[in-house]
């Protein structure tokens, strides 16, 4: 009996050409809905493990990223906070449509540069560094495998 990936049910299955089952288990949805809450409430603060969602367009030039965050920074925030409502209304749906899906996708890679911010993760592959992160390590794996079968589903 071989145990590749092929034999498990993926996560998000497309049904027609503009809509997508979702095989999400209550766990996982419990999850992401805790976690879309903190990163909602986070989006109203100055919290540097935003710094990932919200990166300084111009290097070190202060005065240049400082005008931008004033003419783009409200709205790269309210559309996040756009995105984070939209999945929480959609958290137990099972049935999602493309943009909506487009939307859940944009949002889970928030949440992984939020949590690979907080633990410091970098492109090498750097591992928490003590057992205290090890939870939240796991979580943003998960995360990243449903991101995964995200990306999946909308590319087939």
């Amino acid at each position: 009996m071989a145990f590749g990936r092929s034999r498990f049910k993926p996560l998000f299955t497309r049904v027609d050409q503009d809509s997508f089952s979702v095989n999400l288990s209550d766990g996982q949805r419990d999850l992401i809905a805790g976690l879309i809450e903190q990163l909602d409430q986070m989006l109203d603060t100055q919290s540097p493990a935003l710094r990932r969602l919200f990166p300084e367009p111009y290097g070190d030039d202060a005065e240049r990223n400082a005008g931008y965050s004033v003419l783009a920074g409200a709205e790269l925030i309210e559309s996040r906070h756009a995105r984070v409502e939209l999945m929480r209304s959609q958290i137990r749906a099972e049935k999602l449509s493309a943009a909506d899906l487009d939307t859940w996708m944009r949002t889970l890679n928030d949440l992984r540069l939020v949590i690979g911010t907080v633990l410091d993760i970098s492109d090498d592959g750097t591992e928490p560094g003590d057992d205290s992160e090890l939870e939240l390590f796991h979580v943003y794996e998960h995360l990243g495998f449903i991101l995964e079968h995200v990306v999946e589903a909308l590319m087939e």
